[in-house]
């Protein structure tokens, strides 16, 4: 199942697309910047978010809550 987000973080427009289970595609202002996924740890805060691409680390972290808070 398809999930959709959309969030204006710093002033990006950011638009995240998910097909696959942790595994969340990110557009920045309409241009497609790369993935983003959770990497789930031993001690608190138990996960953070990650990325191979190159999106700042500071972004990929508020996406990542963005996400998390959307969810709830």
């Amino acid at each position: 199942m398809q999930q959709i987000y959309n969030f204006t973080i710093n002033t990006y427009k950011v638009d995240v697309t998910a097909e696959v289970e942790n595994e969340y595609h990110i557009s920045l202002d309409g241009v497609y910047a790369g993935i983003i996924f959770p990497e789930f740890i031993d001690e608190p805060p138990f996960m953070v978010w990650k990325t191979r691409d190159l999106i700042q680390e500071d972004l990929v972290q508020k996406i990542g809550a963005a996400i998390e808070d959307d969810d709830e």
